[in-house]
């Protein structure tokens, strides 16, 4: 699905030919010079790229749908094993499939907050699970979390800790509201990442979060934390907005 350039310009007559090979390229797959038949449909150009790219017919099975048109200009194709392949010419043809596309569809497609699909689905390298990563951020999967999207500074400061294979975990909840000031949360197995455009994103955990969430959290008197956890007097200690909370073993 690569975009064709021209290197001179064209008489009247071979652009008229151009344009005519150019429809007939599009009905039959963007790219595609010649597309294949699978079971029912044909799959061609990029699509079949990443078709085959993500284990063909014995991973995603055979097509249920021909491609077709997709949102802001992008082109896809859906296969039998609960699996597409969407294409866009800014991010090329990637695979998306099983509960990750199903958390996909909730939040919007490739027309919702996350966009195309900027990888295909992967298998995570810290602990085992799944992931595809999307123009707006990523959607990740475990066998005891489900689907979750995270992104912007918390997916960073996540990543910051070690991803799923880290002290946090794999996310328990899509990224959400906060209770103050417009500021995004994600739980994880080992504790949470709180954002506010005032503090930046920090995670909490552990005893200190206890107190934190004892105090009423972000809405509480402490309100967002300003620091992550840090070593202080032979324990640990966290700087909020209101005040410090410090743990001592």
């Amino acid at each position: 699905m690569a975009r064709q350039h021209r290197t001179s310009r064209p008489s009247a007559r071979r652009g008229a030919i151009a344009t005519a090979a150019l429809a007939v390229a599009l009905t039959a797959g963007i790219g595609a010079a010649t597309a294949r038949p699978v079971g029912p449909f044909d799959v061609g150009g990029a699509i079949e790229v990443e078709y085959d790219r993500a284990g063909g017919p014995a991973v995603l099975g055979d097509p249920v749908t021909p491609e077709l048109d997709a949102g802001r200009g992008g082109r896809f194709q859906a296969f039998e094993r609960n699996a597409a392949v969407y294409w866009h010419p800014e991010v090329d043809a990637h695979q998306v499939g099983g509960s990750i596309r199903a958390k996909w569809d909730t939040l919007g497609s490739e027309n919702g907050v996350l966009g195309y699909p900027v990888t295909g689905e992967l298998a995570t390298p810290g602990r085992p699970g799944r992931f595809n990563h999307f123009q707006g951020g990523s959607i990740y999967w475990s066998l005891g979390t489900d689907s979750h999207r995270i992104g912007g500074a918390i997916r960073d400061k996540w990543g910051a800790y070690g991803w799923e294979g880290g002290a946090l975990g794999f996310p328990l909840t899509d990224e959400a509201t906060a209770a103050k000031d417009n500021g995004r949360y994600n739980l994880f197995e080992g504790g949470a990442v709180y954002w506010s455009a005032r503090t930046g994103a920090h995670a909490v955990w552990g005893a200190i979060r206890d107190d934190w969430v004892r105090a009423g959290g972000e809405n509480g008197r402490y309100g967002y934390p300003t620091s992550d956890e840090y070593d202080y007097q032979g324990g640990k200690a966290q700087d909020f907005q209101g005040g410090r909370i410090t743990w001592m073993p």
